[in-house]
């Protein structure tokens, strides 16, 4: 579980991503990223009604963004808020590819 130091929840976080991050996005999935000057890379995930209609399958997709952040948390660069959201092309796709995307997306950035 992606422990709450590195997670993005105020509103006020998010539109400071929104509004002077950097964008990156593959066939899966999108990222917005900017500079925090904290210790920690934190993570905010966006799984919209547009992604998907029923509540399950957007919570499931979260649960699977929060993994693979996770995953991958001892290796990002500290300094960061990244926000992630899913296209709808990876809904066909298991974990494996989300985690293989998200990571991709990171390395490209520099993140990683």
């Amino acid at each position: 579980m992606l422990p709450k130091a590195n997670r993005l929840k105020s509103d006020s976080d998010f539109k400071k991503i929104f509004k002077y991050g950097k964008i990156s996005e593959n066939e899966f999935m999108k990222i917005k990223f900017l500079k925090n000057f904290k210790q920690l890379p934190r993570f905010g995930f966006i799984v919209s009604n547009k992604f998907a209609s029923k509540a399950i399958v957007r919570n499931l997709f979260k649960r699977r963004l929060r993994a693979a952040a996770y995953f991958l948390l001892e290796n990002i660069k500290p300094g960061f808020d990244v926000a992630v959201w899913p296209k709808a092309a990876l809904k066909q796709f298991g974990y494996q590819t989300l985690l293989n995307n998200f990571k991709n997306l990171l390395i490209k950035n520099d993140l990683l």
